[in-house]
């Protein structure tokens, strides 16, 4: 069973009715016990917390529950859900799943530091196995290409992004810039639209769907009211980063798509390409404002490399120069680059799926016992 709870860890209404704001994924993980033991006691904590939030203390809980793996950072995008979902695998992952685009040879531990206590990773590509597998040569490493081939699409979520499109007419997907809870990017997004208009134009495309952050709904739809253009663009978002639907409201909008944009190089650009969907990518300068500590941990030193600035500049380059909309189709070597870094030949069965889960689970249970602190 894949345990669903709220992810937010704040206890209200104890102590005479006081707020206490307990981190209690934090708390637990500083304990002195074995990585896996603490992961299951945050598991157990976080989904008592939610019990008692709902039944004793009678709080307003999201009708939205969000599954809690023992690898906590799993639960986001429904990356384990999804996968273990599509094998049938019922033991919980002792393994990271990487999800994203990994660019700039980057070799810094990405993410939570005590997930890697697991020695267990499961990423995308054979290039990202490489350049783990020169830093931590005694980590179990597996591909298993992008985690959106695991997602099918959502019917339901389908039917509501069509509805008031034209049918018959071609479609373009923009995937905006975005951010997250904490801290979000700004740019003109009023010119944004106007440009993705013009290409919508250029390459005979009457239904434009935006891609955006669950928080940007909002502001978008402002925009897009303001420059006149609510009959033909449509708002959309898969969720937030804690919904296990998210990839299969992606996959949804990808596949309903003719065409595919952005504003940024992302997760989003190699999807586009692997459900054969041509894709342009188009320079825009942007700022994040909001959070600083919550900048720094996605951006800062803890999850970058030395090499990765100049590394990483190099490769948006070369992204910009192959996806610049001069070709009608995906060529060749568009296909190649995001094999590389995507693993498109590195997809696995369901079968393949459980093997290297039950592989991972047990070298985990052994580097943990190998290695206590």
């Amino acid at each position: 069973k894949i345990w669903r709870i709220n992810h937010a860890f704040d206890i209200r209404g104890w102590s005479g009715g006081g707020i206490i704001n307990m981190d209690l994924g934090k708390m637990i993980q500083s304990l002195p016990l074995p990585v896996i033991q603490r992961m299951q006691i945050e598991r157990s904590a976080i989904v008592a917390v939610k019990w008692i939030k709902r039944n004793v203390l009678h709080n307003a809980v999201n009708e939205s529950m969000y599954y809690y793996p023992l690898v906590r950072n799993n639960r986001l995008y429904g990356d384990e859900f999804l996968l273990r979902n599509y094998a049938h695998i019922e033991e919980p992952l002792l393994s990271i799943i990487e999800h994203g685009l990994y660019l700039g040879n980057n070799t810094a531990m990405v993410g939570l530091k005590h997930e890697w206590e697991l020695g267990t990773i499961l990423t995308s590509s054979l290039y990202r196995k490489n350049l783990i597998a020169k830093i931590f040569p005694n980590y179990y490493c597996q591909t298993i290409g992008p985690m959106i081939h695991y997602a099918s699409c959502n019917d339901e979520f389908k039917e509501k992004l069509q509805s008031g499109l034209d049918s018959t007419a071609r479609t373009l997907l923009f995937f905006p810039v975005h951010g997250n809870e904490k801290f979000s990017p700004v740019y003109d997004t009023e010119k944004s639209i106007i440009k993705i208009l013009k290409i919508a134009d250029d390459w005979d495309c009457k239904n434009i769907i935006i891609s955006v952050f669950l928080n940007d709904i909002q502001m978008f739809n402002e925009v897009v009211h303001k420059i006149g253009a609510e009959d033909r663009v449509k708002i959309a978002s898969s969720g937030d980063r804690y919904n296990e639907q998210f990839l299969c409201n992606q996959r949804t909008m990808i596949e309903s798509a003719d065409l595919t944009v952005s504003n940024n190089l992302g997760t989003h650009l190699g999807y586009c390409i692997y459900f054969g969907k041509p894709h342009i990518l188009f320079p825009q300068d942007f700022s994040y404002e909001g959070d600083e500590k919550v900048r720094d941990e996605d951006f800062g030193v803890a999850n970058r490399s030395q090499n990765w600035k100049s590394d990483f500049e190099n490769e948006r380059l070369m992204f910009q120069s192959l996806f610049n909309g001069s070709s009608e189709n995906i060529t060749q070597e568009q296909y190649n680059t995001c094999n590389f870094y995507w693993g498109f030949d590195q997809v696995r069965s369901p079968a393949e799926i459980r093997r290297i889960s039950c592989e991972a689970n047990s070298f985990a249970k052994r580097f943990v016992h190998e290695h206590r602190r």
